[in-house]
């Protein structure tokens, strides 16, 4: 077998597992909002692991208000970061130019 089909088959089984953790998230959620679950996601497929993700509800949303910033505020500074490095640049250049010019034209 070579090592091209070794890690298709590989990846083939990482997209089964994947797919059969989404099929039993689906049934859990359906099952929490009172819906019915598919016979798909149910026959067969073992409980969710301890280890699978929980989701956080309003947890999230006010981590995301505590620690997120505005996307204006974001883009200011990222912008702000890139013209630092700009300004940077230039003043290394320009004082690599000059002492190049000074050591070169020394008596």
């Amino acid at each position: 077998m070579t090592a091209r089909l070794q890690e298709l088959l590989r990846q083939k089984a990482l997209l089964a597992e994947h797919a059969a953790w989404l099929d039993r998230e689906i049934a859990l959620e359906q099952m929490r909002s009172g819906g019915e679950v598919p016979p798909a996601a149910s026959g067969g497929s073992p409980a969710p692991s301890a280890h699978a993700p929980q989701p956080a509800g309003a947890e999230a949303d006010t981590i995301l208000e505590q620690y997120g910033g505005s996307p204006a505020t974001v883009h200011d500074r990222v912008k702000r970061g890139c013209i630092l490095y700009l300004v940077a640049a230039l003043l290394l250049t320009a004082i690599s130019v000059v002492a190049i010019h000074y050591l070169s034209h020394r008596p």
